[in-house]
This record gives structure tokens, C-alpha cells and sequence, in this order.
């Protein structure tokens, strides 16, 4: 039987940084937010760099081979991330490089050297090498499953890593130790204090534009931060979502927003 060979997209605006060297791993694990020493080859995770204050500076999907961790990084970013990553080196025995000769690619079915996507359940899968098929940006796919993206979502220092589920998605280390801005999101987790989550919304029509409050009733409960098509996400309190008698409406339409299970103040963080 004849199988259909995967699709593959090179995803635009995207570039690829590796920290390589014996204590490339070790320089990430006291900076980053994700758990790398844990990370192994043919797996994909999510992760982020913070702020002293806790807020994302930059988000990426990492890969791992041997000594090397490959960052899939927002390109707009790239420059930024790797000078913040060269300030904390210091004297650590690691090597940062911008690769202008790999690109990020993306397919809705397995490929070569490819991992699931963590952030989407097996829908999507990632990989890096050169550039291949059309350059296509999965924002479609990631706005009907709920997944924001930085600079498309929300910007640098913008947003707690919570407020874009990071946590939810395994793309923070809880048991590994310090990074940048630990204290202030694992005093969020341990006081119960995180009220604002990216949600997906359902519009029976196209969805409003990004910054188009979401209203129950007269009452704004969040604001949407993207869209396409009917869908949107947006960024959404909690609290004031669970407590609305009157059902949800952004720009005169109707919607409906899906809290999953795993996004509910109560529920557990990722294992990771």
C-alpha cells in the first residue's frame, strides 16, 4: 500500500539558534524555563526566557542532540535572545550560534528527524534542516487548537509565561531548579494567583480582530489577541469568566469560549 509522503513547510519568520559545547546544557537549565537536561533526541519542547520580573522576553521549541540544543526561535527575537543568552555564559564552556542555512519546518504528519509539536497533541510536528516545500505559517492551525504565539499574541516583557499556558504545554521545569524570573511565577503557582488564561473562542461567523474585548454582558472579561477565520484566542480571565451570567460577546457577535480541563485554576501543572 501506497502511503502520501508528508507535506513539509518551511514556517516564515521563524529562525534557528544552538547552544552547543559540554556545558551548553547546564548554561540553559539556570537560564531558560524548560528543563533541557531531561530533553532528549526526538523530542520537541517548549520553552521561554524571562525577565527578572517574570514576564516572557522570548519564547522557542527546543530539540536536543548529544551536546547540542537546537532553539526553533520567533526570527524577530533571535538577535536579542542570543545576546541575552551570551550575557549569562559567562564562563561556561558553550557556543552560541544563529544558523542562517537551517530553517524551521512543520508538517501535519511525521518526517524525517521530526517531533510532535507539544503544544498541539501529535496535530502538528517539527523539525529543522533546510529550507523545504512552501514557506507557510501554521498561525491557521495554531489559532483553531487555542496555541498564541509571540508577536503574534503578545510581545517581549508582555505577558507572565501562564498567561500563554507555557506551564500547561510542559515548558516549565518546576522541579529543576532556579531560571530567570522563577521566583515570581512559582509564587504565582504556589499562591494560587494565576487568573489569566489564552483561551480559543468560536464565532459562527469571522471572528473581530485582535484587541476586541470579550464581554459578558456589560462586563469585559478579556480581549481577543488574534484570529482567523471563526476562530480567535484571547487572552481571558478566569474568575470573571466562571462568574459571568450573560453569555460571551466580542465585536456585537456571539461566541462561545473552551476552557479545557487542563487550563482550570485547579488544575495540575504539567509534569515536567
Amino acid at each position: 500500500m501506497e502511503t502520501t509522503a508528508p507535506r513539509i513547510h518551511t514556517a516564515p519568520a521563524r529562525t534557528i539558534l544552538s547552544v552547543s559545547g559540554p556545558e551548553a546544557r547546564a548554561l540553559l537549565q539556570r537560564v531558560i524555563t524548560a528543563d533541557v537536561e531531561t530533553l532528549e533526541a526526538g523530542q520537541c519542547r517548549a520553552g521561554g526566557l524571562l525577565t527578572p520580573q517574570g514576564k516572557l522576553a522570548a519564547d522557542f521549541l527546543l530539540f536536543a542532540d548529544g551536546e547540542t540544543v537546537w532553539l526553533d526561535v520567533p526570527g524577530a527575537t533571535a538577535e536579542n535572545l542570543a545576546k541575552r543568552l551570551s550575557m549569562f555564559k559567562l564562563r561556561a564552556k558553550a557556543e552560541i550560534v544563529i544558523h542562517t542555512d537551517l530553517a524551521a519546518l512543520w508538517s501535519e504528519k511525521p518526517f524525517e528527524n521530526s517531533a510532535p509539536d507539544p503544544r498541539l497533541g501529535g496535530a502538528v510536528h517539527r523539525g529543522i534542516g533546510a529550507e523545504a516545500g512552501d514557506a507557510v505559517s501554521p498561525d491557521e492551525i495554531e489559532i483553531l487548537h487555542g496555541i498564541p504565539a509571540f508577536g503574534r499574541d503578545y510581545g517581549e516583557a508582555e505577558t507572565f509565561p501562564t498567561d500563554v499556558n507555557l506551564d500547561v504545554y510542559g515548558g516549565i521545569g518546576w522541579k529543576k531548579g532556579c531560571f530567570i524570573g522563577q521566583e515570581v511565577v512559582s509564587r504565582m503557582k504556589r499562591r494560587g494567583t494565576i487568573r489569566k488564561r489564552s483561551l480559543s473562542l468560536s464565532f459562527s461567523d469571522d471572528a473581530p480582530a485582535s484587541g476586541t474585548p470579550v464581554m459578558a454582558g456589560t462586563s469585559t472579561i478579556g480581549e481577543i489577541t488574534s484570529s482567523h477565520g471563526p476562530h480567535a484566542i484571547a487572552l481571558i480571565r478566569l474568575d470573571r469568566l466562571e462568574t459571568a451570567s450573560e453569555p460571551l460577546q466580542a465585536g456585537g457577535q456571539p461566541c462561545t469560549a473552551r476552557v479545557p480541563d487542563n487550563l482550570r485554576p485547579d488544575a495540575p501543572a504539567a509534569k515536567v
